[in-house]
């Protein structure tokens, strides 16, 4: 019988205690026929256990499309940080995994996942379901364009970011860069 990994349940519940009122068309975490079919995937349950590693959560968390980007990028920097249950992320069209150190990259397979993102666990989060310390407010919202997160951005010393947003340690105006890569 399959059954979700701890880490997916603990993540979704929290995903759905943030944003309650949230699209779940997009939702799932096992494997339909088109995975079957492939033969590889994490939605997929394991052969020995039954546990199925990942989970898809529909992009429409409210009405502001840019918190599931402002989530996405809360969930890479907990994995960036040490979360070993977190194997990896694919999202509007890139993939951040531990290659490249939790960087964005072009995501080439079939399903750019644009409706929804895709997290899949590592065997830590099959019996490992605490809670998943995201950074930031619950439904913090980003004022910039989403796609651009991950890239170089200027600062000039006062910002409209939050405050756990990297910015010029010194208060000055020397429009230092800053990466929230």
């Amino acid at each position: 019988m399959a059954k979700l990994c701890a880490a997916g349940i603990q993540l979704r519940e929290q995903i759905d205690d943030d944003y309650p009122d949230r699209d779940r068309k997009s939702d799932g975490w096992i494997a339909d026929s088109r995975h079957l079919a492939k033969g590889t995937s994490d939605h997929i349950p394991d052969a020995k256990s039954g546990i199925v590693r990942a989970i898809d959560i529909d992009s429409d968390l409210s009405a502001h499309k840019e918190e599931a980007y402002a989530l996405v990028e809360k969930i890479r920097k907990l994995a960036k940080k040490g979360d070993k249950r977190i194997k990896y992320i694919i999202y509007d069209g890139k993939i951040m995994s531990p290659i490249l150190g939790w960087k964005r990259r072009k995501y080439n397979g079939a399903n750019p996942h644009r409706s929804h993102f895709h997290i899949s666990f590592t065997t830590l989060g099959d019996k490992d379901g605490s809670y998943f310390k995201l950074e930031g407010e619950a439904n913090e919202r980003f004022k910039e364009n989403g796609r651009e997160l991950g890239k170089d951005i200027f600062s000039n010393g006062t910002s409209d970011l939050s405050s756990s947003r990297p910015r010029c340690r010194c208060n000055c105006q020397c429009s230092a860069r800053i990466s929230l890569a």
